[in-house]
């Protein structure tokens, strides 16, 4: 009996590609957040999440922080020590002077601060994600009305859910004067009614994926407790995809060895922050996460992010304006060929 044997030829794997795996990455983490969270009843409206929880939120946060220190790579030139001397000064005194700020004045500081997050985070994932699409850049009001609405569904919707408000203002007594209930419930109003507009354009405008991604971060904010929701955006959304953006205008591609590049230059960050936080911990027990500690500790993480907005918005700029001349070129060569 004659056995017949067919020759099948083996399909070729897939590659990885990083950039998908990058854009990929922050949805899939969100919405196992929000699964953990309904499962656990770890939610928005819990003031006590749990020292499990806690703790992936830190975790989450640890692996955000890196992308923070590696503005030298968002400017153009290199620069001599004395230059790295006068940019290490000046950040500095920037950073300084936000946190003075939000601690001597919170009420001025803090809402500064949040409206400078909610662009910064807003304006740099708009970017990130054409770029890693290989899209062209978002302009005019269209521009806005997206970043104010990817900013403030991680940033404003947690902060206006009943566990931020009592906690928050546990925190500074003097934020009462403009953190309450009724300016909580208003605030919280107005952003989804922004980001319901925004997700209706985003349909109109054919891009599905986008209005995916913006309905999965307001589910985020209104489903999670607040420091893990903010923790997983921040980790594993906001840092992860710009550092892909970082080593792709670095090195020309995003790969496992260009993510690494850019990540090397901020783990003395991460290991300042591992060794803050074990110092606060050794010294002042659980008092280290409560009351004026963690405030002043929050106003100097917020202090620094004012230098990095700088820096970022800085390399927005010229990034978009690059892109936007490159288009030119290459549609005025396609209509050359057409002709």
């Amino acid at each position: 009996m004659a056995v017949a044997h067919t020759n099948l030829r083996r399909l070729p794997a897939l590659p990885l590609n990083p950039r998908i795996i990058i854009l990929n990455m922050g949805p899939i983490f969100v919405w196992s957040a929000v699964v953990a969270s309904l499962l656990t009843q770890v939610t928005a409206s819990s003031i006590n999440i749990g020292p499990l929880p806690a703790l992936l939120a830190l975790v989450a946060l640890a692996f955000g922080i890196p992308h923070g220190a590696a503005d030298n790579l968002t400017m153009v030139h290199s620069l001599n020590w004395q230059g790295w001397v006068r940019l290490a000064v000046t950040y500095l005194s920037i950073a300084g002077a936000a946190a003075f700020l939000i601690i001597a004045v919170p009420t001025i500081g803090f809402v500064l601060v949040l409206a400078m997050t909610v662009w910064h985070f807003g304006t740099g994932d708009v970017e990130a994600t054409q770029e890693l699409q290989g899209r062209a850049p978002i302009a005019g009001k269209f521009r806005v009305l997206y970043a104010l609405a990817l900013g403030s569904a991680p940033v404003l919707l947690p902060l206006t859910s009943p566990a931020a408000l009592s906690t928050v203002v546990s925190l500074e007594p003097r934020l009462a004067a403009i953190y309450s209930s009724q300016v909580t419930t208003i605030t919280r109003a107005i952003v989804l009614t922004l980001i319901v507009g925004t997700i209706v354009a985003l349909i109109d405008r054919g891009d599905l994926r986008g209005a995916f991604e913006l309905f999965t971060l307001a589910i985020l904010g209104l489903v999670v407790s607040p420091l893990i929701a903010f923790a997983v955006y921040f980790g594993f959304w906001h840092a992860a995809r710009h550092t892909a953006r970082l080593a792709l205008v670095t090195s020309g591609t995003v790969s496992i060895r260009s993510l690494a590049d850019v990540t090397k230059v901020g783990i003395p960050s991460l290991v300042g922050f591992v060794a803050i936080l074990t110092g606060l911990t050794i010294f002042f027990g659980s008092e280290a996460f409560t009351g004026t500690v963690l405030w002043i500790a929050l106003a100097l993480v917020w202090g620094l992010t004012v230098p990095h907005m700088w820096f970022v918005t800085r390399f927005d700029n010229r990034i978009r304006a690059e892109r936007r001349h490159l288009n030119r070129g290459t549609n005025q060569n396609n209509a050359s060929l057409i002709e």
